[in-house]
């Protein structure tokens, strides 16, 4: 920083110069967030399954759907011989991690299951 300040043309070339590097510590900050937020992504991750698996979803018809599908297959498919603890809580886990991830990509599954549609039908 220059202390002899004598002219206008002195003071904005200051105040270009501080911009600059207020500019350039900004950058710096960012790149190292993201940096930090990058190094977190898996444990992001591992929180996010962990919070499907336990959190209920919004009620509804999707809940229902999800419900009786995961009660005809796990319950009385899957785990018919499986002890009585195994058999009431893996489907409420199960359950409530395939509601989330359905409700969280609806749309994406909903063009999926459309543009699957379209085609069966144009084939005919």
């Amino acid at each position: 920083m220059k202390n002899n300040i004598q002219t206008i043309e002195d003071i904005r070339a200051e105040r270009a110069n501080l911009k600059n590097k207020l500019a350039l510590s900004q950058l710096h900050m960012h790149t190292r967030v993201q940096a930090i937020q990058q190094e977190l992504n898996p444990a992001r991750q591992a929180l996010g399954v962990v919070k499907d698996v336990f959190a209920r979803p919004r009620k509804g018809l999707l809940y229902v759907g999800v419900g009786i599908g995961v009660d005809l297959l796990l319950r009385r498919r899957l785990l018919k011989k499986a002890g009585w603890l195994p058999r009431l809580v893996v489907p409420f886990l199960v359950q409530n991690a395939a509601a989330n991830v359905i409700q969280r990509n609806s749309t994406s599954f909903l063009e999926k299951g459309l543009r699957w549609f379209k085609k069966a039908t144009d084939k005919r």
